[in-house]
C-alpha cells in the first residue's frame, strides 16, 4: 500500500512539474498540428494507408523529445535526492505509468488532429484502438528506458533518438500492419495476432525495464 502511495504521489510530482513547464509538451502538440496540417495541404485527397503511415511517422517523431524527457531532465543531485525519497521500483514505475499516460494523450491528440484535416479512413475503430494504445505505451516504455540510459552518459538529447528507433522499429512495424489491415471493410483475423505480438512486446519491454532500471539506478 505504501508503495502505491509513493507511486501516486511521484506521478503528481511529475505532472506538477510539467504545468509549470509545459513548453515541452505545447512543442510536441505543435509539432503533431503542423505536420498534420502539411499532410493535409500537399496531398488533401489521402490514401488510407498512406493516412496510417504518416500519422505513425508523425506521432514517432513529435513525441520522442516530450516522453524522453522525464530523464533527460533529471541532473545527478535529482537522482540522489529521489533515491532517498522512495524505492528504486516506485521511482520506475512512477516514470513508466507517467510516460505511457503522457504518450496515449499526444497519441490520441495526433490522431484527432489526422481526423480533423483528413478524416478517419478507419472501418474497424474498436480493434484499431486497442492497437493504438499498446503501440503507444511501448513507445513511451522504450522513451523512458533510452531516455534514463541517455541520462547516465554525455550528450543525452543527442543518444535519446539514436538508440530509441533501432528498438522502437519492430514495435512500430508490427503496428503499422495490424492499423492497415483495421482500414480494410473485412477485417482479417490474423489483425488479432500482430495485436498479441505488440502486447508481447510490450510486456518484453517491460519485464527489460525492470531489469536494467535498478543497475542503472544504483550506479
Amino acid at each position: 500500500m505504501n508503495e502505491l502511495k509513493s507511486i501516486a504521489l511521484l506521478i503528481r510530482a511529475e505532472f506538477q512539474l510539467d504545468l509549470k513547464k509545459p513548453a515541452v509538451l505545447a512543442s510536441a502538440f505543435l509539432q503533431m498540428s503542423t505536420m498534420a496540417l502539411l499532410a493535409f495541404l500537399s496531398q488533401p485527397s489521402i490514401n488510407p494507408k498512406i493516412w496510417s503511415s504518416l500519422f505513425w511517422i508523425i506521432l514517432l517523431f513529435c513525441t520522442l523529445q516530450a516522453i524522453s524527457k522525464n530523464f533527460l531532465g533529471v541532473h545527478r543531485a535529482r537522482w540522489i535526492y529521489f533515491n532517498q525519497l522512495s524505492s528504486v521500483q516506485s521511482i520506475l514505475w512512477s516514470k513508466m505509468v507517467y510516460g505511457w499516460i503522457s504518450m496515449i494523450v499526444l497519441t490520441c491528440a495526433n490522431l484527432l488532429l489526422f481526423g480533423f484535416f483528413m478524416g478517419f479512413p478507419i472501418a474497424h475503430p474498436g480493434v484499431y484502438f486497442t492497437n493504438l494504445i499498446l503501440v503507444a505505451a511501448g513507445i513511451g516504455s522504450v522513451f523512458i528506458l533510452i531516455g534514463a540510459i541517455a541520462t547516465k552518459a554525455n550528450q543525452a538529447g543527442f543518444l535519446a533518438p539514436v538508440l530509441s528507433l533501432p528498438v522502437i522499429l519492430p514495435l512500430i512495424l508490427v503496428g503499422m500492419q495490424a492499423s492497415n489491415k483495421t482500414l480494410n471493410p473485412v477485417l482479417v483475423s490474423s489483425v488479432y495476432k500482430d495485436i498479441a505480438l505488440v502486447g508481447a512486446l510490450d510486456f518484453l519491454i517491460v519485464v527489460l525495464c525492470g531489469i536494467l532500471f535498478q543497475p542503472l539506478w544504483k550506479e
